[in-house]
């Protein structure tokens, strides 16, 4: 019932139950402001600066234009312009930039004045990587993605490299779970060499395993070119697992740090005139003994790109022997190269490499890191943890 209230008497604003509330969280709100300026300012008197990066993920740097390592190079012969011309437009295509290393093509007499002892096809291959190196160590270069030059890589490659990131910070977390991070890499500060493009791997036994169930960007086993080492066990049709390796085949792609360049080097400099060790196997020789602590991505992130061959064709040749000239990619789902009419033409889909793909048509702006987790074992038994 309302209060009476006579000639003169003092009116009493009784506030109802809505505006009670408004003014509740006013306060509310001005008392966090205060808080929260109270910690900003005793942050400043300790030197502890709030700043953007306080609040950044760590992992945005891989989709800068060096892919978040500090240069990116392709070895290519000078005289390879079709593979340069191809490395620059999917690197363009893709948002990232690529500096060359001249690559080698040597005649039987050049390899012969180089060394009598070694296959020349083994220094042509071999020597541009050890180059490459020894550009990383000269100019104090803190990582570098070193490819070759006829690689192909999903057009989701950044995406793919996030999900690498995660699994590089946190498997070795497992087995010094109190370690903190010492380095502004966004793969973590643990790794040596991340080969991201091989043609096999071989995971430590030891070490734990991060595994994406659900990976549309995984190439189905069935589709893959042919691998050296059996597959991790537990991979199957759209799997990916990332792993610390034992042992990796073919240098398609693969990253390493300032001091891993260094060990490689020095591992170089002991080899003699009888040595005919070519690269990938020296790089996974290091990784294999302990002295280089490598990861890696099954299946291979990065492929192949077979470049086709013009010939003439009569009317006899059928439609699947002009099929195999053509080019083509290997190893990749959503192939840069073979999707950059569509790319530059600015359609927002790229097409599948295989027919049976489970998302035929992708938008590669939908495309999110898919979920992944740990396993390991240990004294206690199996364990598993999402990421």
């Amino acid at each position: 019932m309302a209060a009476m209230m006579t000639p003169g008497s003092p009116v009493r604003l009784v506030p109802g139950p809505r505006r009670r509330s408004s003014n509740l969280v006013i306060l509310l709100l001005v008392i966090i402001a205060l808080l929260w300026s109270l910690v900003f300012h005793q942050n400043i008197g300790r030197g502890l600066h709030v700043t953007l990066d306080d609040i950044r993920d760590p992992l945005d740097a891989i989709v800068n234009n060096t892919l978040g390592f500090e240069k990116i190079f392709a070895i290519s012969p000078a005289q390879r312009l079709d593979r340069r011309d191809a490395v620059v437009l999917a690197s363009s295509a893709t948002g990232f930039h690529v500096d060359f290393i001249d690559g080698l093509i040597l005649d039987e007499d050049s390899a012969k004045e180089l060394n009598d002892s070694k296959d020349s096809e083994t220094v042509s291959v071999s020597r541009p990587h050890a180059n490459a190196v020894q550009r990383i160590v000269a100019d104090g270069i803190a990582s570098a993605l070193i490819l070759e030059d006829d690689v192909d890589w999903d057009i989701n490659l950044k995406m793919q490299l996030k999900g690498l990131a995660l699994g590089s910070q946190q498997i070795p977390k497992i087995n010094a779970p109190e370690r903190n991070a010492t380095t502004d890499s966004p793969y973590g500060d643990s790794w040596d060499v991340l080969w991201i493009g091989h043609c096999g791997m071989k995971c430590n036994s030891s070490s734990p395993v991060q595994v994406m169930p659900h990976d549309i960007t995984a190439m189905p086993s069935r589709y893959l070119p042919p691998y050296l080492y059996d597959a991790p066990a537990g991979t199957g049709n759209n799997v990916r697992m990332t792993c610390i390796i034992e042992k990796a085949a073919c240098s398609a792609a693969y990253a390493i740090t300032y001091g891993a360049s260094q060990k490689i080097l020095a591992a170089l400099t002991r080899l003699t005139d009888a040595d005919n060790l070519d690269f990938p196997d020296l790089l996974s020789e290091l990784c294999d003994n302990g002295s280089l602590e490598c990861y890696s991505s099954y299946p291979s992130l990065v492929g192949r790109w077979k470049r086709g061959r013009r010939e003439e064709y009569s009317s006899d040749n059928d439609q699947e022997a002009v099929d195999r000239q053509m080019s083509h990619s290997s190893g990749v789902m959503y192939s840069t190269l073979g999707n950059i009419e569509h790319i530059l033409g600015g359609e927002c889909t790229v097409r599948a490499s295989i027919d049976d793909a489970i998302v035929p048509e992708l938008n590669p702006d939908l495309f999110e890191v898919p979920h992944s987790f740990l396993q390991w074992t240990d004294k206690k038994g199996g364990h598993e943890r999402a990421l």
